[in-house]
């Protein structure tokens, strides 16, 4: 064959291959058909592939109540959408992404029907009602994708007025690799002040073990401080009653860990 033939040979290869039907990129987990979990509580752990948020559906919620619900999905996109609400303009339902940096890409929820999409396996879906009471929501999210970066291993929720708690649980020294999420909602609404009591990680320059606090203000998660080492940070009033302490090791070292109250 003259390479003349060989290169007409070679393109029409070539033009077929284009011309011949590409497969479909993989798009990993598909979304349940419907929401597989339903929950009534205000707020809480949600580790699973859907759900739907059902909260006072029909009936009343009393003012300045706030409800943080947490959700730890398989996958790494969510998809969250208003099946119903009776929530007033002064109220706000909000999902934020949340990854090892804290709390990130944020919406208001408020049209029924409209979708809202995180990259993200862990959301917070954060109630916040104005100083009237309002009425319930009902609220459906679905998890897709693939397994991404696990942003929490550990969960503690603390909804009560006022307590105190050592982490880690039951004493000893906390683990490697920790990335630990401990949220501060009180059921009777108010404004707590959260006090840490000790402190002993590993280092002082909060590069590899450390704690982070973050308040929501003005409608929005916002970083109060960072601190490690035996370093004792200043108390923090949750002016709008809801709070977060964020707790991150690396894989060396290890330590004591930490204490806070709130009252």
């Amino acid at each position: 064959m003259n390479s003349a033939a060989f290169l007409v040979l070679l393109f029409s290869i070539f033009v077929s291959a284009l011309a011949a039907p590409q497969p479909e990129p993989h798009q990993g987990i598909p979304e349940d058909p419907e929401p597989v979990t339903t929950v009534t509580s205000c707020g809480g752990l949600l580790e699973t592939t859907s759900a739907i948020i059902n909260f006072q559906v029909g009936g009343s919620i009393r003012a300045d109540m706030r409800c943080l619900w947490i959700v730890n999905a398989p996958y790494d996109t969510q998809r969250f959408s208003l099946v119903s609400s009776g929530l007033n303009e002064n109220d706000g339902l909000f999902v934020t992404a949340y990854g090892k940096e804290g709390p990130g890409l944020q919406y208001k929820v408020a049209s029924l029907g409209q979708n809202h999409t995180f990259v993200s396996r862990t959301v917070l879906v954060t109630l916040n009602v104005g100083h009237a009471p309002t009425f319930g929501f009902s609220l459906k999210f679905f998890s897709s994708g693939s397994a991404g970066a696990v942003a929490i291993t550990g969960y503690i929720g603390l909804t009560t007025a006022r307590g105190n708690l050592s982490y880690p649980l039951g004493g000893g020294n906390y683990q490697n690799s920790e990335s630990a999420l401990i949220t501060i909602t009180p059921t009777v609404p108010g404004k707590p002040t959260l006090r840490f009591t000790f402190v002993d990680m590993e280092g002082a320059s909060c590069l590899y073990d450390y704690v982070r606090t973050f308040t929501w203000f003005e409608n929005t998660y916002s970083q109060v401080a960072r601190f490690c080492g035996t370093t004792i940070p200043t108390s923090l009033t949750l002016a709008e009653g809801v709070g977060l302490v964020s707790f991150t090791s690396d894989a060396s070292v290890t330590g004591p860990g930490f204490a806070f109250e709130w009252e």
